[in-house]
C-alpha cells in the first residue's frame, strides 16, 4: 500500500514538474486562485479562487475542476445555443489551450493541500 502511495506521489510530483516546464511561470496557482486565460493572446483572464475548498478530499477537487470548467467556457466565449463539435474549431481550440494553462495549477493546488492535510508541508 504504501509503495503504491510512493509511486503515485511520484507520479505526481513528476507530472507537476513537467507540466511547469513545459507551460512556463505563468502555470503557478496563485493566492489560491487558478488563472484561466483565453489564448492566443491572452486578453480574457478569470480568476478562479479556491479558499473555500478542501482539496485535499476528492469532492473539494472536483468542485474546483467544475469551477474552472465554468471558467473556461465563459473566457473561450463558449455559446450555449450552439453545437459545439468538429464544426467549430475556435472555441475547442481556446478550450484546449486554456485547459492546458489550468491543469498543472490545479495539479499543483491539490498535490500541495494533499502534503498539507498529511502534515509534510
Amino acid at each position: 500500500m504504501l509503495s503504491q502511495f510512493n509511486r503515485n506521489a511520484a507520479a505526481v510530483v513528476a507530472g507537476v514538474a513537467t507540466s511547469l516546464i513545459v507551460t512556463g511561470p505563468a502555470a503557478f496557482a496563485q493566492d489560491g486562485q487558478i488563472i484561466v486565460q483565453a489564448p492566443p493572446t491572452d486578453t480574457r483572464i478569470e480568476r478562479v479562487s479556491y479558499f473555500d475548498l478542501n482539496l485535499a478530499s476528492r469532492a473539494g477537487e472536483q468542485i474546483l475542476e467544475r469551477r474552472v470548467g465554468g471558467a473556461v467556457e465563459r473566457v473561450c466565449l463558449y455559446d450555449r445555443g450552439r453545437w459545439y463539435g468538429l464544426a467549430v474549431p475556435d472555441y475547442n481550440q481556446c478550450s484546449d489551450r486554456a485547459w492546458r494553462g489550468a491543469r498543472p495549477q490545479i495539479v499543483g493546488a491539490v498535490y500541495r493541500a494533499r502534503l498539507a492535510a498529511n502534515g509534510r508541508y
